[in-house]
């Protein structure tokens, strides 16, 4: 092991000693990325930002209108259109319907049934593609 961290010191070194401002070097299925403080925009960050941008473009988290307890209207693995109840909040005995506002899967229900659940909190995760 310490060999290979001796190789990997002697390859900074070697970069930084260069007059290189970035290396971007991939062998099978690892990549690796080292810039000088004038080197170039990091690639495998701009990929990783865009899949995790449409990742969280793809999920939707439905919340709580107000505080009161939950109950859930349907299970996770359930698809859903819009307009469907999908829980229910009770307030002092007055039930608030949860509808979703757009159609896809139910990922998954975050609180349990009668738990109470505070104003904007996370109730159900909509997997909408």
């Amino acid at each position: 092991m310490s060999s290979t961290i001796e190789e990997v010191r002697a390859l900074l070194a070697s970069f930084a000693a260069s007059p290189w401002r970035d290396l971007h070097f991939r062998s099978g299925g690892w990549s690796l990325f080292m810039a000088k403080a004038d080197g170039g925009a990091n690639p495998m960050l701009a990929r990783a930002g865009q899949a995790v941008a449409a990742a969280l473009a793809a999920v939707r988290d439905v919340t709580a209108p107000h505080l009161g307890i939950f109950s859930a209207r349907v299970a996770p693995g359930a698809m859903v259109e819009a307009g469907t109840v999908i829980g229910r909040v009770d307030k002092l005995g007055e039930a608030t319907d949860i509808v979703s506002e757009t159609a896809g899967r139910v990922a998954a229900i975050l609180p349990n049934d009668g738990d109470l659940v505070e104003y904007g909190a996370p109730l159900v995760r909509l997997e909408t593609d």
